[in-house]
Formats: structure tokens, C-alpha cells, sequence
């Protein structure tokens, strides 16, 4: 039977992605929100229409107008008492503010990432329960971040086991609650998602809170609070890291004994070695040295925006004047001796086809972790294959709860 000569269209979407393998990517992070309701496949996949392949500039503009639109039906629909429509639309918005930020740049109080937080947070309120906001003290500031609980009546008030999920580079809190968050409070568990220095949710109000090689004092912070919680079993914390947050997770898991399990996805051990991975030996060994203002208003066929962008965000957040010291900073970023020292139960991820790489770092930890440890690595036909399992939250929440439910349930 044919349909060429059809006078009904089914579907005008045409599902096509970007050459550019970063842009595929962070389309495939922005869709993937949909498994918990934190963006749209039909909002995604239009908004792909607006952007120039490789922009890093059209990518921004196309994100914001698309977060500002889904932002105002949502305020609408408040306005006329509609509290669940509304806050789905706030839910999706906050993810679109966060993608246009991927490439905006900037933490300032009035970009794409505070309007990130100001829409969850609204939405946050209207969740059930609420997701409640908590202020972290730390180094004479402060971590912003949320907890969210478990429906009422899920077990009482039975003290229970908690997750505190660990962001990378470019994570916020607020995408940690689409990842680990929702799926975890479902399951009965709490979870505390945040933003560490380095982490633009971070830096909007501690400017000076940049990346640090011994993450695990931050983090003991945060377990500091986390422990005193209402409703937490302080014997039952547990740490998961995504993307460099698993560096960040396992320095803390080798020296706090209050860390009963630990989830790497995927397992970084060097973060030298990964990044020099991921742009390119030619890139990264590069003998000149470039500081942030070289490459303003340096045209495209000389320099690309995205290298443009990515000077200009590595600076900014591991607090270094330049590419070379940056690179050189990357070298206190290893783990080292340091694997043998985690006796918790770890369980590692890694999608196929994340690049050998990823996979070699993967094997490190498995091989050297002084606890059990328990390895997944997911494949192309799970559709689960991408960096966090960005493309598949639903397979990825059913593998790590169950896990940590076997471990410490």
C-alpha cells in the first residue's frame, strides 16, 4: 500500500539533528528532560528550525525565545488558576533557559540560568510535596540547592536513605531534579541535588567560588547539612556523581566514612586526560597560550565560536587566567592512589559509545576500587548509549535505584 500520493500529512516533524556532534548532543540532553516532564519532544525538535548548525550565538537566541515563550503560557496559566499547567510550563522552561545558557555563558543575575532557577523554583513550590530550597553554608557563603522528598505517606516517618547527586561542568541543580531527583523520589528515596563552586548556579551569587581539585570539602559541607535533615538516615548517604561530578564524588567517597555508596556515570579519573580526549591533542598541546579577551570579536574562519565560547567558560570557571593555565591546573585533577581508597559498593556507567577514552577510565575505577563494585555499560540498542544516558533518564533512573535499593533499601 502507498502513501506517496496521500492528502493527509500525519506528522509535518522531520526528525533531523545538527553536523555539529556537540550541537546532536545537547539536543539529545535538552530531549531527554522529557522522561520527567522537564522538556517537550515537539518544543525541542522545533526549535531546531531557528538554529544556524555550529552557532553557538543562533543556539542561545533560538533556546531563550523558546524558554521566554513556554515561561509566558505558563504565567498565563497561573494567572487563571491552572497550578498544575502552569507549573508543567515553568518545569519545561527552566530546561530551555539552562540550554540556552549551554552557550550563553555568564552567571549573572539576570541571564538564562537565573531565569533557569527562578522557573523551577516557582514550579518546584507547586510540586507534590514541594521540592523544598536549601542554602548550604560554605566558605563564608553559600551552595544553593533543593530537597525533595518522597510523596506523603510513601513510608512514614521512617528516616530514609539519601541521595546527594553531584554535578559536572555545565550541570546545575536544576537539571539534577529531571536526572536523579524525580526518579529517586518516586522510588521512596530523598534527594539533595546542588550547585558547587564552578557550577554557574554557584558562581551567579559566589563569583569567586571556582572548580577545586578537593571537591570532597565541598561536598562534606553539604553532607554536614544533609545529615541534619528531618527524615534523613544519616547511615544511609549515598553520592552520584554525573559527568566530572564523578571525579568530584569519588575524591569524597575515598576520604568521608558518612558516604555508604558511591554511583560514577560515567567514572572520571583524570580530567586532564578526558578533556585532552575531547577537543583534540592538537588543540589542548597547543604551544600558544590564550587568554579570554584574545579571542573577543576574532572572526570565525580564523577561530570558531565554540573555541571562542570554550576559552572563555574554562577560565571563568576554574578561575584561571589563560588556556595554559588551565591545562596546567588539570593536572591536580586526578584521582590517583586514591581509587584504591573507596571501599563503599560503587557501581560504574558508561554508555558504548562514549569514545575509548571514557571507556579507559571506566575500567580504571572498576579495577581499582577497593569495595564491590557492580559495571553497566550501556549499549546503542538500550537507547541508552549517550553521555549520562542522556537519552534514556527512565533506563538509567531503573538501573541506579534498583542498585542502591539492593545496596542500601
Amino acid at each position: 500500500m502507498s502513501f506517496e500520493d496521500s492528502d493527509v500529512v500525519r506528522s509535518a516533524v522531520r526528525v533531523e539533528g545538527f553536523r555539529d556532534d556537540e550541537f546532536n548532543y545537547q539536543l539529545i540532553r535538552a530531549l531527554g528532560m522529557a522522561d520527567y516532564a522537564g522538556s517537550s519532544v515537539g518544543e525541542c525538535l522545533a526549535v531546531v528550525a531557528e538554529i544556524t548548525d555550529g552557532s553557538p550565538q543562533s543556539w542561545t537566541r533560538a533556546f531563550e525565545r523558546l524558554a521566554q515563550r513556554v515561561e509566558a503560557q505558563g504565567r498565563e496559566c497561573l494567572a487563571a488558576g491552572r497550578r498544575v499547567s502552569g507549573r508543567d510550563h515553568l518545569l519545561r522552561a527552566s530546561t530551555y533557559y539552562r540550554t540556552a545558557e549551554y552557550y550563553g555563558g555568564g552567571s549573572g543575575a539576570d541571564g538564562a540560568g537565573a531565569r533557569s532557577q527562578a522557573c523551577f523554583s516557582e514550579a518546584a513550590a507547586l510540586v507534590d510535596p514541594p521540592v523544598e530550597p536549601l542554602t548550604i553554608p560554605f566558605a563564608g557563603g553559600s551552595l544553593p540547592g533543593y530537597l525533595v522528598r518522597p510523596p506523603a505517606g510513601t513510608s512514614g516517618d521512617t528516616p530514609r536513605p539519601t541521595v546527594v547527586a553531584v554535578g559536572g561542568f555545565d550541570s546545575s541543580a536544576e537539571e539534577l531534579y529531571f536526572q536523579l531527583g524525580a526518579p529517586g523520589a518516586e522510588r521512596g528515596w530523598n534527594v539533595v541535588v546542588f550547585d558547587g563552586p564552578g557550577q554557574l548556579g554557584c558562581m551567579r551569587t559566589e563569583p569567586a567560588m571556582t572548580f577545586r581539585p578537593d571537591y570532597e570539602v565541598p561536598i562534606a559541607a553539604v553532607l554536614d547539612a544533609v545529615v541534619g535533615l528531618p527524615g534523613v538516615d544519616s547511615g544511609r548517604v549515598v553520592l552520584c556523581g554525573q559527568s566530572f561530578g564523578s571525579y568530584f564524588a569519588a575524591r569524597a567517597a575515598a576520604t568521608d566514612p558518612r558516604v555508604r555508596a558511591l554511583v560514577a556515570n560515567p567514572p572520571v579519573v583524570d580530567m586532564g586526560r578526558y578533556m585532552e580526549a575531547w577537543v583534540g591533542t592538537d588543540v589542548y598541546r597547543m604551544i600558544r597560550d590564550i587568554r579570554p579577551e584574545d579571542v573577543t570579536g576574532v572572526p570565525e574562519d580564523l577561530m570558531p565560536r565554540q573555541m571562542q565560547w570554550g576559552i572563555e567558560a574554562i577560565c571563568t570557571r576554574f578561575g584561571v587566567p589563560s588556556f595554559h593555565a588551565w591545562r596546567d591546573a588539570m593536572a591536580s585533577y586526578r584521582l590517583d592512589g586514591r581509587i584504591a581508597e573507596i571501599a563503599c559498593p560503587v557501581l560504574a556507567l558508561v554508555g558504548e559509545r562514549e569514545g575509548d577514552e571514557p571507556r579507559a577510565q571506566f575500567d580504571a575505577l572498576v579495577a581499582g576500587v577497593a569495595g564491590p563494585v557492580t559495571a553497566r555499560v550501556f549499549r546503542p540498542a538500550d537507547g541508552a548509549s549517550a553521555h549520562c544516558q542522556s537519552d534514556n533518564l527512565r533506563l538509567s533512573a531503573q538501573v541506579t535505584y534498583d542498585w542502591l535499593d539492593a545496596q542500601l533499601g
